[in-house]
């Protein structure tokens, strides 16, 4: 039988509040230590892809900026075909360590 996934919902939603609380318990410091180191990791993250570099976390995963092409869409409003113009997007690859743990669950 298939393992059943859970879906995201308020109840069971991390945000950085819950994610600095467990840091924090973790290794021992403040809740608001932990915020401030999380917070300069985010913020770091967040400057290395503004500058074009790719983010390598080993086991758990990889971020980095990819150039979507532009295409052609259609407005569901109305059904009219749209340009989407091109962008650049975040993307994320899990690490396998991260992917394996995942699917233990």
């Amino acid at each position: 039988m298939a393992k059943e996934t859970k879906q995201a919902t308020a109840s069971n939603t991390i945000g950085r509040q819950e994610l600095s609380r467990r840091i924090a318990k973790q290794v021992n410091i403040s809740q608001k230590q932990a915020g401030e180191v999380l917070e300069a990791t985010l913020d770091s993250i967040r400057e290395a892809l503004q500058n074009g570099d790719e983010v390598r976390l080993v086991g758990f995963g990889s971020f980095k900026v990819r150039r979507s092409a532009a295409r052609k869409g259609v407005n569901p409003r109305d059904r009219k075909p749209i340009e989407v113009p091109a962008k650049d997007r975040v993307r994320f690859a899990p690490g396998k360590e991260l992917s394996e743990a995942v699917l233990k669950k």
